[in-house]
């Protein structure tokens, strides 16, 4: 099909009650992966990449690597800046070609946090790419100590997601409901009486965070509530290096790069072919003929 928006992606999957996988990326395989993977599964997809993975690949290396894959693929593909520390990160990614920006402004207060996302949203709409913001703390899932509940710390409140998403303009808001990025010490104990709440006073496609982990009962729950799209990026990337390190081990000595690096190609298509059928977009390209 083509390179599309997020706009495009998130306000189908909304209205159709399942939610589009976004993967993050970071060189070739990974992203031959996801799309491998979205392709057989005829399903919309978001190929993303957080500043650090900009910065690795190139961010015009980057967009045109996923639109020379993504070219004669039957599905709709976004290209997605994950968790843009700043105005300028997001400015350098709508010239690069992203079709779709997140600035992250939640380690900022709120006032602030509203005023460098309008900012951002005001340069996004005259390249005609939707916005994502985010409200509450999405940190790290091995940042507290083990064992240790979820409480309201870093829960977004559902007043000021409603403020925000009004005053900013955004057109998805991640909002923190007990997830976090990394693997879960324990089962994440997702706050989705916070979720129903923002959902109402907001009405826009909601994004999940910290997929990784995350029960599929709670996924697919969650989708049901409004979240219409899912970042998963731990799980490929554990998958990738476990089965590159198995693979170097059992060959010592072969020089074969292609080789060594197919082993771990094939489980990310499998890894991702998993999390695409968790959020029920398999076969939902269809809707985008």
């Amino acid at each position: 099909m083509s390179i599309v928006t997020n706009k495009l992606l998130l306000d189908n999957a909304k209205a159709g009650r399942y939610a589009v996988a976004a993967f993050n990326t970071n060189n070739l395989e990974y992203t031959q992966a996801i799309l491998s993977a979205a392709s057989q599964l005829r399903a919309p997809v978001i190929v993303s990449a957080a500043k650090s993975e900009v910065d690795y690949m190139g961010g015009h290396v980057f967009v045109a690597m996923v639109r020379a894959i993504a070219e004669d693929l039957p599905i709709p593909v976004a290209i997605h800046l994950d968790h843009g520390p700043d105005y300028e990160e997001a400015v350098r990614c709508l010239n690069y070609g992203f079709t779709s920006i997140m600035y992250d402004g939640s380690a900022h207060s709120l006032d602030t946090n509203i005023s460098i996302t309008k900012e951002v949203v005001r340069a996004a709409r005259a390249c005609g790419v939707p916005v994502e913001g985010e409200v509450g703390v999405i940190g790290q899932a091995a940042d507290g100590p083990e064992g240790k509940k979820n409480d309201m710390t870093g829960i977004a409140d559902p007043l000021e997601c409603e403020r925000f998403v009004k005053e900013t303009g955004i057109d998805f808001l991640a909002a923190a409901i007990g997830n976090a990025h990394g693997i879960y010490k324990k089962k994440p104990e997702l706050r989705f009486d916070v979720l129903e709440e923002i959902e109402k006073r907001t009405r826009v496609p909601l994004v999940l965070h910290g997929g990784t982990g995350i029960p599929e009962e709670d996924i697919r729950r969650a989708i049901t509530m409004g979240v219409s799209k899912i970042n998963f990026s731990t799980v490929m990337r554990k998958g990738c290096i476990e089965t590159l390190t198995d693979t170097l081990v059992k060959n010592p000595g072969d020089w074969d790069l292609m080789k060594q690096l197919s082993p771990a190609k094939e489980k990310m298509i499998e890894i991702a072919r998993q999390h695409i059928i968790m959020c029920m977009s398999d076969n939902k390209a269809r809707l985008f003929e």
